[in-house]
């Protein structure tokens, strides 16, 4: 067994703040958090014809009005656009702009970057490896989560 001074929530915790400090940096020349830059990546990389609110909160697993507090403040700086529905009046759809279509060609740059760091000296199988143990801790928590939210209920 190995003897560990910390537990795993304090590396992640590490490898986060790194990664927010280093994407932040990037992102202050075009004015984007990089919880904005998150939404603008769903936008443009989802497979769905149509993006409205509701998916970005189910994707991200934040609340509708963090939602709407950072997709105000894009459509203000002009890297989103909200299209109403002609069928349903409530719903509206959310586009990226030709703006964040430019930034995005830039940021991915920087998130390849970054990636090649995180995965120097690995080999392709750690890598694969990596993602495959990533995602296991991910769906663990949001398993946990939606348990701990029914037993609230």
């Amino acid at each position: 067994m190995i003897n560990r001074k910390y537990g795993y929530g304090f590396y992640f915790r590490c490898i986060q703040l790194q990664l927010e400090k280093s994407m932040n940096e990037e992102l202050k020349e075009f004015d984007l958090t990089r919880s904005q830059l998150d939404i603008l990546r769903y936008l443009k990389h989802s497979k769905k014809t149509h993006v409205n609110q509701k998916d970005i909160e189910d994707f991200f697993h934040i609340s509708n009005p963090t939602v709407t507090g950072l997709l105000n403040r894009m459509e203000q700086k002009g890297y989103v656009i909200r299209i109403q529905n002609p069928d349903d009046k409530r719903i509206r759809y959310i586009q990226i702009t030709d703006k964040a279509e430019d930034i995005d060609k830039k940021i991915k740059k920087h998130i390849d970057y970054v990636e090649s760091i995180i995965s120097k000296g690995f080999t392709q199988e750690e890598k694969e490896q990596l993602f495959c143990l990533l995602a296991k801790v991910k769906n663990n928590l949001l398993e946990e989560d939606s348990a701990h939210v029914k037993n609230i209920e």
